[in-house]
């Protein structure tokens, strides 16, 4: 079966067997074809301009954004790495709050393997590919994940 022909069958199916034989733009896209089932808009490598940046994928519903980082990692990687990536995709979300009719973005990082930390002291979600789905359903539970709304103008 080749690695385009994946994507279709990763429905109910171990999802993180399945991410080990792609490459990491193949992740994203794997990525992309579990939110669209759970019927998100998604923009995939979503820039932004004045300071440029890019965001992986964006998936939205509703006014609601997971801005994700996709980590197509063979390995986990220390505290601090994960720490300072997820600084700078809670700045990636923010920017992203007023964009394409978001008014809630959760900024989170999806990963091949289970990583140690799963909601890290910055709020930001270290999700697995195999957990993404449950993810999903289930996020609004856990009052620790950060949510990024736009920040009202003072006068």
């Amino acid at each position: 079966m080749s690695k385009e022909s994946l994507l279709p069958h990763a429905r109910g199916t171990n999802l993180e067997e399945v991410s080990t034989g792609l490459d990491w733009r193949e992740f994203e896209r794997l990525a992309e074809f579990v939110f669209k089932n759970f019927g998100f808009t998604t923009f995939r490598n979503y820039r932004l301009r004045r300071p440029r940046a890019e965001i992986d994928l964006v998936a939205a519903k509703s006014g609601i954004a997971f801005v994700i980082d996709c980590k197509h990692w063979k390995r986990t990687v220390g505290r601090a790495s994960m720490i300072g990536i997820s600084e700078r995709q809670i700045k990636r979300a923010q920017r992203i709050v007023g964009l394409e009719n978001i008014q809630l973005a959760i900024p989170m990082i999806l990963t091949l393997h289970d990583e140690s930390l799963h909601v890290l002291e910055n709020g930001t979600p270290i999700v697995p590919i195999h957990k993404v789905s449950d993810f999903i359903l289930n996020w609004e539970v856990a009052p620790e994940i950060k949510v990024i709304s736009k920040q009202p103008v003072s006068n």
